[in-house]
């Protein structure tokens, strides 16, 4: 077999066919830390990655709203060709870099592997633990696709029976080499250019050119992801790890965080906004904002300033579970927040630490800012789940409230800013935002007169024919909404030494 150039590759990209089939993502399964090679007492560990699973209605954790229909965990239609990614030696196998391929159709494989010296060893035996689960995951195991990094950037190649007899896998028969220098953080891997590029040469050898294409920020997490399994970062920002102690040892949490254009050449402090996806939703879900707030800062509409985009659980409503195995409060609380302010340059006082969030992280938003009213000196909701323990559905509840009406109630941000009321009068900056088409308009306006009865001042803002969507919302009110933010911060100064 000869081996085929990039040129070919890129002619195969540039065809109609590859963009065929469109897709909007979807959701996935992940099972993690499968044993696939087992040796006295040393076990290698995979995990595995799977088109299908369940998914909510995204951004809303309310019933009252239709759910998405429920897809299986494996696709029926044809079996999943099958990728796989190799971190470099002593590198955790999770989370992975080429994850987001499962939204065009791949099951997509992290190997954990001995060494450099066993790695080929170490890979046939995978491919055998995978051929032994072709029925169980609905693989295609004829031929496998394997990528890793590899000098200045990453080998891309097709495994074929009796590879572990070479000497070295770079001397693959069929491969692409992609050149990406010092990607550390593998953000020349994620590029468009280089997605399509790889994409381009699996499709062709494991999936006869047919492809399907997929956003990597369209597809949904399992309920499970502290760490968002896609490290695909939404424009702008870049993707973080972090130690979450409060859920025990060696666990972390993830993050993405858009940092003002000029932080790298500064030696400046800046104010930091906490951003809180909806219901089945991630980090990424805030892909949108991050935009719209780049440009604001740019023109001046708004202050240079740090915005994390929180990866809460899809269905975490950002408190603490009952039972406390979802403990999602204090890992923002205790670990999120204190780890970004020693890793950036925040200014590190309650008033310069704003928290917004839509729908689920509308409701997170007002439920930490006010229960925390010495942390947030700003709170911004939009279009926030603030409803009744009867009204929402109970299967995405439950993990977090189990059927306990009291607990859900003394959580709920009616609750808290009542309690914290005299602080939060003398010393929160508070935002309230939907739109009146919003199937939860009617519940934000009943929250609006109970702060007006607090004597909480507040902004109130209705956008007109939005809907139950913070794009729609944001673009349709009247006033520029990032004003908000200058006004907001305006006590502490744009920024600060």
């Amino acid at each position: 077999m000869e081996r085929h150039p990039i040129l070919i590759i890129v002619a195969v990209l540039l065809s109609a066919q590859l963009f065929s089939q469109p897709s909007s993502g979807g959701a996935f399964r992940l099972h993690k830390n499968m044993v696939y090679y087992g040796e006295g007492n040393q076990s290698l560990l995979l995990d595995l990655y799977i088109p299908g699973g369940h998914n909510l209605a995204s951004g809303i954790g309310v019933a009252g709203k239709e759910t998405r229909a429920e897809t299986d965990d494996v696709a029926k239609s044809s079996a999943l060709p099958v990728l796989i990614w190799l971190p470099e030696p002593g590198k955790d196998k999770f989370p992975n870099p080429v994850a987001s391929y499962v939204g065009n159709g791949y099951a997509v494989v992290s190997l954990q592997f001995e060494s450099e010296s066993a790695k080929l060893k170490n890979i046939a035996h995978a491919i055998i633990f995978l051929r032994e689960n072709v029925s169980k995951f609905n693989l295609d195991t004829k031929n496998i696709g394997i990528i890793q990094p590899a000098g200045n950037g990453y080998l891309a190649l097709i495994w074929q029976d009796g590879m572990e007899q070479l000497t070295t896998i770079s001397i693959a028969p069929v491969s692409l080499t992609v050149v990406a220098d010092a990607d550390l953080d593998f953000l020349k891997l994620q590029t468009a250019e280089n997605t399509h590029l790889l994409i381009g040469f699996f499709d062709q050898h494991l999936r006869n050119g047919v492809h399907k294409e997929s956003d990597p920020i369209s597809l949904n997490c399992p309920v499970d992801s502290w760490v968002d399994p896609i490290t695909n970062p939404i424009p702008g920002t870049t993707y973080h790890l972090f130690p979450t102690p409060v859920r025990g040892k060696e666990t972390q949490g993830s993050y993405l965080i858009y940092l003002p254009k000029e932080y790298a050449v500064s030696n400046k402090r800046y104010p930091v906004i906490y951003w809180l996806h909806g219901g089945n939703g991630n980090s990424r879900q805030g892909c949108w904002m991050c935009e719209k707030m780049s440009e604001a800062m740019q023109n001046g509409n708004m202050p240079q300033s740090i915005v994390v985009f929180v990866q809460g659980l899809p269905v975490g409503w950002y408190n603490n579970s009952k039972d406390g195995t979802m403990p999602v409060e204090n890992v923002i609380i205790k670990d999120l927040i204190p780890h970004i302010d020693a890793a950036y340059r925040t200014i590190n006082k309650r008033e310069a630490r704003a928290i917004e969030g839509m729908s689920m992280g509308g409701y997170g938003s007002l439920h930490l800012g006010f229960k925390y009213p010495e942390l947030f000196g700003v709170v911004s909701s939009i279009a926030p789940s603030i409803t009744t323990f009867e009204m929402e559905r109970k299967e995405v509840i439950a993990a977090t409230f189990e059927n306990d009406t009291a607990y859900f109630n003394a959580n709920s941000p009616a609750t808290l800013v009542k309690k914290n009321a005299d602080y939060i009068r003398r010393n929160t900056t508070i935002r309230l935002l939907v739109g009146d088409k919003d199937f939860l308009f009617d519940f934000l306006n009943k929250f609006h007169q109970q702060l007006i009865d607090l004597k909480i001042d507040h902004q109130y803002a209705i956008a007109k024919d939005a809907d139950h969507d913070y794009r729609e919302v944001i673009s349709k009110l009247d006033s520029n909404p990032f004003n908000f933010w200058k006004n907001s911060f305006l006590q502490i100064g744009k920024r600060s030494e």
